[in-house]
């Protein structure tokens, strides 16, 4: 797949859904669908982010970050699909993660200067930022379903999910991983 294959259009507020990661380190998890223009047509995509209590590693404490998913079991990377794994391998320093770790490298991967970290290349930045930003928003207001079912099993077959959302043309397992793949070439 060439660079630049995506583009974010815009967020469904209303698909925001979010529950309690940890609270020993205070940490959410969540869900939202974004409308995202690919080479095949425009396709309703899941997303993951978190927020966390935390400003280690320079995040800005009640921002929404863009996650690919959760680690379910130490050691190497068999969560999501072959190519999401070898991203995400390539992305980790160790290639491997704890259990419970948020899968974020990827969006810290090829940082700019003047990007705030966690949100991706430059392509990307802007636009996932700018979901994190109305994540912020929305969740400060409480416009969000509150989904204790959103486990870290749940939120990585939701992203990586068979299913074929109404008015799309593929899948949303497909859809995310080029999507991944895509941040990764960008």
């Amino acid at each position: 797949m060439s660079n630049k294959l995506c583009k974010i259009l815009d967020i469904y507020p209303r698909s925001f859904t979010a529950n309690l990661y940890t609270n020993t380190h205070f940490r959410m998890i969540s869900l939202i669908d974004a409308r995202i223009q690919y080479s095949y047509g425009v396709e309703k995509v899941t997303l993951a982010y978190y927020s966390s209590s935390g400003t280690n590693n320079g995040k800005i404490k009640g921002l929404w970050y863009p996650i690919v998913g959760i680690k379910l079991y130490t050691g190497p990377f068999t969560e999501f699909t072959y190519a999401i794994n070898q991203i995400v391998s390539h992305t980790t320093s160790s290639a491997s993660a704890s259990k419970g770790w948020l899968v974020k490298s990827l969006f810290f991967y090829k940082s700019t200067p003047n990007a705030i970290d966690g949100f991706a290349s430059p392509y990307y930045h802007d636009a996932l930022l700018g979901i994190g930003r109305t994540i912020k928003s929305l969740y400060a207001s409480g416009e969000y379903t509150r989904l204790s079912t959103l486990t870290p099993r749940a939120l990585n077959r939701s992203v990586l999910s068979s299913e074929i959302y109404p008015g799309n043309t593929r899948s949303q397992r497909e859809n995310y991983e080029n999507f991944i793949r895509d941040i990764m070439n960008s």
